[in-house]
């Protein structure tokens, strides 16, 4: 059976607009950096709910399954992954193809049997507001005569729509992930397997819902209503996720299974063929950036996610903002409510040679209560992890998938 093809593979993932050679180069994250939404989480949150409409509660039925489905496919994948340095025999499979990100393409599914199309998500994307500051920010790298790459796990296509409206962040520039949707409808229709397919979907979302309803407790929190999920009912929705995409759709991301055999359903085909960008792809993407503008030594790289940690330890000045996983990945820890007040750091950097320590001093001078500026790595304390966290629950919301 074909292919399906999606042009979707890193070599083919381009900036289309113009390179200036000998600049700087900051290469973010889009969500969290540089705009405040997730409208994957946002679609499924709407859309995911039983028939009967169930019961709305926070965390809603789609958060719940969205966050158990990346927690089980983690930590599937987690020690197949190569490891940082690549050191130590690989597995006997070899190394598996996911990343840190890769199971954003795990929602395609979902969406479908949910009727959610394109349309949908680019209505959600547009209606995400900027991060605070963002705008400033972009207008002083233009001042500044840096260059902003977007770079994100979400789908590509709406993200540059909403660069194109908004114009403070160049569409050219934005770069993500394939997200077939109204393409994988119309494979699967010609196919003839579109009506099949999809009962295995609605068959795993309405055993999904039975778990959450079974294991729940809900509550009223004031005006919200809260709900909470037993730990056994964590860990058969794991379960239940981890039998619908390797049993029922057929996915591997193991190089010696997919060598072997080709999945089942032409759904996991489809989910197979996307190459997401996920951590690695990310750093891959903006180094190749920085080759062709300033050179590795005039990029900086920012992100608030675990799916930016290897691009921000790739790159050698780099800023985890308002996440602790991005800060024990980067070279420098910001945490901060208004991004205007990066342009201050980078002219810094600019200046800095490779004194790390000198510009975080300046930095905490200059900004003073604006923002805090700290020492990234490995070692960050209990403290700074926990003032990340909240500042990216403020912006963000409760319910940050990673």
């Amino acid at each position: 059976m074909e292919r399906f093809g999606v042009g979707c593979g890193l070599m083919g993932r381009r900036v289309e607009a113009e390179c200036r050679k000998g600049g700087w180069l900051l290469a973010s994250d889009v969500e969290g950096p540089l705009f405040l939404g997730d409208f994957i989480a946002e679609a499924l949150s709407s859309a995911l709910k039983p028939e009967d409409g169930g019961t709305d509660a926070l965390p809603s039925y789609g958060q719940i399954l969205y966050g158990e489905g990346y927690a089980a496919f983690s930590a599937d994948t987690t020690p197949l992954r190569r490891p940082e340095g690549g050191r130590g025999p690989p597995p006997a499979g070899g190394y598996t193809l996911a990343q840190e990100g890769t199971d954003t393409i795990f929602a395609l599914p979902l969406l479908l049997a949910a009727g959610v199309d394109y349309g949908r998500l680019e209505t959600l994307a547009l209606n995400s507001s900027a991060t605070p500051g963002a705008p400033a920010m972009a207008e002083s790298l233009r001042e500044m005569d840096w260059q902003l790459a977007g770079i994100t796990t979400a789908p590509e296509r709406p993200y540059r729509t909403l660069a194109e409206r908004q114009g403070w962040l160049e569409s050219g520039w934005v770069l993500g992930s394939p997200f077939p949707l109204d393409d994988a409808e119309a494979c699967l229709r010609r196919m003839g397997c579109w009506e099949r397919e999809m009962a295995l979907v609605q068959a795993y979302l309405r055993d999904a819902y039975a778990l959450v309803d079974g294991h729940s407790e809900v509550w009223m929190d004031g005006a919200t209503r809260r709900r909470h999920v037993s730990d056994a009912g964590r860990r058969g929705l794991r379960a239940r996720f981890r039998r619908f995409y390797r049993e029922e759709l057929g996915i591997s991301y193991s190089l010696g299974e997919r060598r072997a055999r080709r999945p089942a359903t032409m759904l996991g085909r489809i989910v197979e063929d996307c190459a997401m960008v996920g951590d690695r792809a990310k750093a891959a993407l903006a180094l190749s950036l920085a080759r062709r503008t300033g050179g590795l030594e005039r990029l900086v790289a920012m992100g608030d996610g675990a799916n930016d940690a290897a691009m921000l330890r790739r790159a050698r000045w780099s800023i985890g903002v308002n996440g602790p996983d991005a800060a024990r990945a980067a070279v420098i820890g910001l945490v901060t409510d208004d991004m205007c007040c990066l342009p201050v750091l980078l002219r810094l950097i600019e200046r800095s040679g490779d004194d790390v320590d000198a510009v975080i001093g300046r930095a905490q001078a200059e900004l003073r209560g604006a923002a805090l500026v700290h020492r990234g790595g490995a070692g960050l304390s209990a403290e700074w992890a926990d003032r990340h966290r909240m500042m990216k629950r403020k912006l963000r919301g409760e319910f940050v998938t990673y």
